[in-house]
């Protein structure tokens, strides 16, 4: 019996350890990703700086955080009414890297909905990663740089500290965090997390 429990814990920890990477773990982005997206994507693609960043108003509300893009500052807030999937990605992760197609047809298929997708770039270890990666791998959404202040935001909010990547939000037209995913998901997965909020 003892044997089935730790051969049970093995065979979870592997699953896990293969659908999200830890913030501290040291690893390399595959070269094959640069063929990752089959979707319609912009070429023009950019990564928006975090500008500023509010704290969470209380348990699982979203905190508030602003960037530049453009020269208009855009916002979290800009998007209550409408439900919005954030997604926390890094260029290393290949777990994010792997979903970031899905998420660009989500994206797409959905722009004409009540419906807005960001992907909050943290831990990147690299100055200037993000923008060079997306450049070469551009999506049809939004991507900010954030930083610690914001992941801290985020943690508090949902009571739990965010260490590993990717980490997907579920936020509600009020502004609520009503999902949080830790580790890879396919689009259907996502779509289903999606739908219950949009429709």
């Amino acid at each position: 019996m003892k044997i089935l429990n730790v051969l049970s814990i093995i065979i979870l920890s592997t699953i896990l350890t293969s659908c999200s990477c830890n913030k501290d773990k040291t690893q390399t982005t595959p070269n094959t990703q640069k063929q990752q997206t089959e979707t319609t994507q912009s070429s023009d693609s950019k990564v928006y700086k975090i500008q500023s960043v509010e704290k969470s108003s209380g348990e699982n509300i979203a905190p508030n955080f602003t960037w530049d893009e453009n020269g208009t500052t855009k916002s979290l807030s800009d998007f209550k009414g409408k439900i919005v999937l954030l997604n926390l990605w890094a260029s290393w992760c290949p777990p994010c890297i792997k979903e970031m197609p899905a998420l660009s047809e989500i994206s797409e298929e959905l722009k004409d909905k009540d419906f807005q997708m960001i992907g909050l770039n943290v831990f990147e270890r690299t100055p200037g990663k993000a923008e060079s990666f997306i450049n070469a791998n551009p999506v049809s959404y939004t991507i900010v740089e954030g930083n610690e202040e914001v992941v801290a935001a985020f943690s508090e909010a949902i009571k739990s500290s965010i260490e590993a990547i990717p980490t997907t939000f579920i936020i509600n037209r009020d502004g609520k965090i009503e999902e949080t995913i830790v580790g890879g998901r396919d689009k259907e997965t996502f779509l289903k997390s999606i739908n219950k909020y949009l429709n």
